[in-house]
């Protein structure tokens, strides 16, 4: 059986790498720093994307099949909160150096303590298929539309 749930979530982990990495080049720049505060509020809203879809396609119905240890998603749940709010500091101040890396160094860490505390799970539920198989355009639909990196913005109707 494909894993394309998983893949597709994986992936959207990759990018949320990737515009980590971008954050960290931009502020090695000083003359960046309005490009800077635009990559920060997009990790931010990657990241919330990301959770609301892998909650709505993972770590809800894991949870539903009580595979997942709920104080530990509820940690990593407060854990985002708190990256959110540094994300927020972050893109509206001055940059300050030790503060980004010090953000993308638990934001880095967030998304691997995530993925380690759903994917094995993930990936046996699947396996025995107790989740149901999403194709991968619906999941990338769910993330763009949550704010993911491919959204676009709402359009005023002019009807």
């Amino acid at each position: 059986m494909p894993m394309t749930l998983i893949e597709t979530i994986d992936s959207h982990h990759r990018g949320l790498l990737r515009a980590l990495e971008q954050v960290e080049e931009l502020a090695s720049t000083p003359e960046s720093a309005g490009e800077l505060a635009a990559a920060i509020e997009a990790v931010r809203h990657s990241l919330l994307a990301h959770e609301v879809t892998a909650g709505q396609f993972l770590v809800g119905p894991l949870r539903h099949l009580r595979l997942l240890d709920d104080k530990q998603l509820d940690a990593l749940g407060d854990e985002l909160d708190q990256l959110s709010r540094e994300a927020v500091r972050l893109a509206s101040g001055e940059p300050d150096l030790g503060a980004i890396t010090t953000f993308v160094l638990e934001a880095r860490r967030h998304i691997e303590r995530k993925a380690r505390a759903v994917a094995a799970a993930a990936r046996a539920a699947i396996a025995e298929g107790r989740l149901p198989a999403v194709p991968r355009w619906y999941v990338d639909e769910v993330y763009d539309q949550q704010g993911g990196p491919g959204a676009r913005p709402p359009e005023e109707w002019l009807g």
